[in-house]
């Protein structure tokens, strides 16, 4: 046989025996990615515009099916939805919209969200597959009862976790601490604060704390906490009440981090859902604090005014604190916001605990101290304290 003969069978046969071990061509699937929404109720024609993408345009169209969920929003009252659906991105292209309509209302609300989250399928692998819908509300339409603005005591999506409305004829000690002291709390006050039923009190379903000056011009008021009682992380908070005034009187709603005796403030946080300063009647703040252990703290305020003092009627102050999120509102309008991306580089502590303070301090280093224009005794009535979380 010739040579050349033998050598073709020779590498045929190789060919021949190899062939079980030639290496499967593996073809990555495309992936599928959706966006974000948001868009105001009030427009014209609202609704909400998700992008579908693919990452490679396909040859064939692909179906991308889908399901929609309320989370604060209410299929069908808020947004007009079926719950699941499919979309289909035409071959060649790299996207498709899904398009949701909003419902327009006459009412003024806090910000509603809705999910869309898309179906696994055998034809593509999901990038990222949930997208979040956000009303945004432009409505200035208020609920107003007889002594000023409410809120309801439920919304869609939420669960009330605690909640006090000050119907008894006492505080529920087992939620609550009195503070007691004249020691200048760090900010130089001059209030002693006591437990006396003079300072703190419950009538007509409401929780009054009274800032006075006794007849030797020392001034008392009442600090309330809930520290080991009542922690909280996360939902939407609603408290509801009517503010005092004048030179140097500084109520406060506010929160702390409940690690505050092993991480000292600022490194453990502080909310503050509602500050006033007496001398500036008509404004509220809005603040958030954070640190390092053993520096002064970096903070990010927002301010919210009014036509008429805090003094006249009942306002309700609200945070939805959600994780790396904490929004403000007053009366459901909101006026700030902070994020991680607001840290300046320092560690972000408000995706832990925190427990409630409420108290009126006298004079200090912000609204400085009384003098012979302002009446006293000054009071903060609370008529409620709601925290709603979602289950």
């Amino acid at each position: 046989m010739p040579y050349r003969m033998i050598l073709l069978l020779v590498i045929l046969s190789f060919i021949a025996c190899d062939k079980d071990n030639v290496p499967e061509v593996i073809v990555e699937k495309p992936s599928v990615s959706i966006t974000n929404s948001s868009s105001f109720e009030g427009t014209s024609n609202p609704n909400f515009t998700f992008e579908i993408t693919i990452d490679k345009a396909q040859t064939e169209d692909i179906n991308v099916g889908y399901t929609v969920e309320g989370i604060t929003a209410i299929p069908n009252v808020d947004f007009i939805s079926e719950a699941s659906g499919m979309v289909t991105i035409p071959k060649g292209s790299f996207k498709a919209e899904l398009i949701i309509n909003i419902v327009n209302d006459d009412l003024n609300e806090v910000e509603e969200k809705m999910s869309v989250t898309l179906s696994e399928d055998a034809n593509f692998t999901i990038k990222a597959g949930k997208g979040i819908g956000t009303i945004k509300d432009d409505d200035e339409v208020v609920f107003l009862a007889e002594d000023g603005y409410i809120t309801p005591n439920e919304y869609y999506g939420y669960q009330l976790a605690w909640g006090d409305e000050f119907d008894g004829d006492a505080l529920k000690m087992d939620d609550y601490n009195y503070e007691y002291g004249d020691n200048g709390w760090g900010n130089n006050e001059l209030q002693n604060y006591t437990d006396d039923i003079s300072n703190s009190f419950l009538a007509d379903s409401k929780l009054t704390i009274r800032a006075m000056r006794n007849k030797e011009g020392k001034y008392t008021s009442a600090r309330i906490t809930t520290q080991g009682k009542k922690e909280f992380k996360f939902g939407r908070i609603d408290v509801r009440a009517r503010l005092p005034k004048g030179q140097g009187i500084w109520p406060a709603i506010w929160m702390l981090g409940d690690n505050i005796n092993s991480v000292p403030w600022p490194a453990c946080g502080e909310i503050d859902i509602m500050e006033l300063v007496g001398h500036l009647p008509k404004v509220t703040y809005g603040t958030a604090h954070w640190g390092l252990q053993g520096e002064g703290s970096t903070y990010l305020t927002g301010a919210y005014n009014i036509q008429e003092d805090f003094q006249e009627k009942f306002h309700v102050f609200s945070i939805v604190w959600e994780y790396d999120e904490i929004v403000w509102y007053v009366d459901e309008t909101q006026f700030h916001r902070i994020t991680p991306n607001n840290m300046n580089g320092k560690p972000y502590p408000f995706n832990n605990e925190f427990f409630f303070i409420f108290n009126v301090a006298i004079g200090g280093n912000w609204p400085g101290n009384p003098d012979q224009t302002t009446v006293f005794p000054q009071e903060m009535e609370i008529d409620y304290v709601r925290v709603f979380q979602l289950p």
